[in-house]
């Protein structure tokens, strides 16, 4: 196995001062309600949005499969995130639908050797998403001894509110496990619905989950524009609602 130890040690002063510094005085200003995610492996398309990021100051947590794919820029890339306040977190070794495989196999074939990969890399991760957001209460009960938060998925299947699924909240908690819903392009919220379901986040002193995939103007399935996740964040802004990672929600208060 390649293992990256040896990255440089600029990179890992920042990572070292991204834990000591914890929030930043500017993030004190906001109530902390969204949890925000993206799946799979698009690092490049993630780094590229960092200034997005850092100008209303969004936190999000970056769910990677098919670790062993990752080049050794990506890994850098991965660091830099990690030292800006982001979190990297484990979402599978091939990306395998975990309802469709042994459920007794799925620890060693799909989670173990991705925690192994991501922890050669230099990456110390406690949260994991399902591929295509699908579990199982077994599963659930193993990962519970792996990861201290959980995430599925919920699609807006009644075509309403979003707000109106009470699994894509969570509350702050020592261990989670809950769903997220898809803000991609093909799952076609509109701001105004998202916007319902944040005011409903901070109402009852909750933390609503999203997640996405690839950020882009493609106008592909399992996309999202910069300009969307930009409006999200300006509403977000305008309520003074910030967003913390996975693993800093376990340990909010």
């Amino acid at each position: 196995m390649v293992s990256f130890r040896n990255s440089s040690f600029f990179l890992c002063a920042l990572c070292i001062l991204s834990v000591l510094c914890g929030f930043n005085c500017d993030r004190k200003k906001y109530s902390n309600h969204i949890i925000l995610t993206f799946d799979d492996a698009s690092v490049d398309e993630w780094f590229a949005q960092r200034e997005l990021f850092d100008t209303y100051n969004i936190k999000a947590t970056f769910f990677i499969s098919r670790p062993h794919q990752l080049t050794e820029g990506q890994i850098d890339k991965l660091k830099i995130l990690i030292a800006e306040g982001h979190e990297i977190g484990c979402h599978g070794m091939n990306h395998l639908r975990a309802t469709e495989e042994n459920q007794y196999q799925y620890i060693d074939t799909e989670i173990e050797p991705a925690l192994q990969w991501l922890s050669d890399y230099g990456f110390s991760v406690t949260s994991f998403a399902y591929p295509f957001g699908i579990a199982t209460p077994y599963l659930d009960s193993v990962l519970a001894n792996h990861f201290t938060f959980i995430r599925k998925a919920t699609d807006n299947y009644l075509n309403t509110l979003i707000s109106v699924y009470p699994e894509i909240y969570t509350k702050k908690a020592r261990c989670c496990n809950t769903n997220a819903m898809g803000i991609d392009i093909n799952y076609n919220i509109s701001m105004d619905n998202l916007e319902d379901a944040i005011l409903k986040a901070k109402n009852t002193d909750s933390f609503l989950v999203l997640y996405a995939h690839v950020i882009n103007n493609s106008s592909s399935d399992y996309t999202a524009t910069p300009q969307y996740l930009e409006e999200l964040f300006k509403r977000m802004k305008k309520h003074k609602i910030g967003a913390v990672t996975c693993r800093e929600m376990i340990i909010y208060e």
